[in-house]
């Protein structure tokens, strides 16, 4: 997903030439007058179980990545399930269909929840983050054998920290994590050397709850900061000046709180790049209202015009009514977002063209795929022509999209 710094520049200034055709030409609601698809719509489709689920008994399972013919699961211990704390990390192996079976763990000692799981885009490190406990903080294990990952290094981070994302910049690879309160900051470690993780930047965010999750594409982070809202960064992109060792905020924006706790609570987001229009107009953010494990939960889609990044502005939002956003994946070719519902399950959503006002007519489909009473999904992910979906509930499960 991510390119050079060329053309990361040149992006950046193809967008900046088109802001005047973005918010400034919308209408009250922070929309098109004329909105709607361009072009035909994408195909149909339809979701359903493919494979696995049912599969994690013992804990709350919490993030997922998938990479080749193995899956990584996180675990959740914000209260215990079956006695169990969430400092495990599940490794799965897909067959030839692509179904996951477990086959293998990782149990980090006096940690409780291994929050937010990725692998680098070459294959050869997992990385992991950690809270609750003395040893929280970030983890890297080699891959040689992915069905048997080896510790490299980690960091213990006072408090924890709720996620990690990878970001390969000017020829090295740095970690971006969220440190929880009651200091909270974007933490970003030089991880180019797996083996020895090193510190390259600190920025404190507003202890507004603080730092949730960092998005990084072309050189810009965005930082999704609760009740802060939504912050650019310049990571090396080039609009600022900033790298990864020396930030620059480019610009920031609350989005709406849309009724809900009367909290905007920006909690992660999907930078689009349109591949059918050119265009990187779309920013898509994640709203984590109030919520019961298992019964309920709240928080809207968000959609940010970042046409001029200096000066981004909300412009559609899609609401589940009772249930709440948790975390995206998106099918950029197809213009479609998939969104981990929690107790609503799966939810895909049409975002070819014009986007504005209330996106509920580009609902496509939604699957709860535990059920209605087993259902309460945290993360989803293409990978392999199937969707995988994490739930806290049921585990690790293989949606077909057809």
């Amino acid at each position: 997903m991510r390119k050079s710094r060329i053309f990361a520049k040149a992006l950046t200034l193809a967008i900046l030439v088109l802001a005047a055709t973005g918010c400034g030409n919308e209408d009250d609601n922070g929309g098109d007058d004329g909105g709607g698809p361009i072009g035909p719509p994408p195909p149909s489709l339809t979701l359903s179980v493919a494979g696995g689920g049912n599969n994690v008994p013992d804990r709350y399972t919490s993030d997922l990545w998938v990479h080749g013919d193995h899956a990584y699961t996180g675990t959740w211990g914000g209260s215990q399930r079956g006695g169990n704390a969430g400092n495990e990390l599940k490794i799965w192996s897909l067959d030839g269909t692509g179904a996951p079976s477990l086959g293998d763990s990782i149990i980090v000692p006096a940690i409780g929840t291994v929050s937010d799981v990725e692998v680098s885009t070459d294959g050869e490190v997992l990385m992991f983050s950690a809270e609750r406990g003395a040893n929280e903080g970030l983890y890297l294990y080699d891959l040689t054998d992915p069905a048997s990952p080896t510790f490299l290094d980690s960091v213990h981070v006072s408090a924890g920290l709720h996620t990690a994302t990878f970001g390969d910049i000017d020829g090295r690879r740095y970690a971006f994590t969220a440190k929880n309160p009651p200091d909270p900051a974007l933490k970003i470690f030089d991880v180019t050397d797996p083996a020895a993780i090193e510190p390259a930047a600190t920025v404190a965010i507003p202890p507004a709850y603080g730092i949730h999750d960092t998005y990084v594409r072309d050189g810009l982070a965005f930082v999704f900061a609760w009740n802060t809202g939504v912050i650019v960064y310049d990571v090396g992109n080039g609009i600022r000046g900033g790298s990864p060792t020396a930030p620059a905020e480019v610009s920031r924006l609350v989005t709406d709180d849309n009724g809900l706790a009367k909290s905007p609570a920006v909690h992660n987001g999907w930078w689009f790049h349109n591949p059918v229009t050119d265009e990187a107009r779309y920013l898509f953010i994640g709203q984590e209202g109030p919520g019961i494990i298992g019964v309920e939960a709240s928080g809207d889609i968000h959609v940010v015009d970042v046409s001029d990044l200096a000066n981004p502005c909300e412009v559609a939002s899609f609401r589940l009514p009772g249930a709440g956003a948790h975390n995206f994946w998106m099918d950029e070719a197809r213009q479609i977002l998939y969104a981990a519902y929690y107790n609503g399950g799966v939810v895909a959503l049409d975002v070819s063209g014009t986007l504005s006002g209330d996106l509920a007519d580009r609902l496509i489909d939604r699957i709860e795929p535990g059920g209605a009473s087993n259902t309460y999904t945290w993360g989803v992910m293409l990978a392999n022509g199937s969707l995988y979906a994490s739930d806290m509930l049921s585990g690790l499960w293989q949606i077909a999209v057809e």
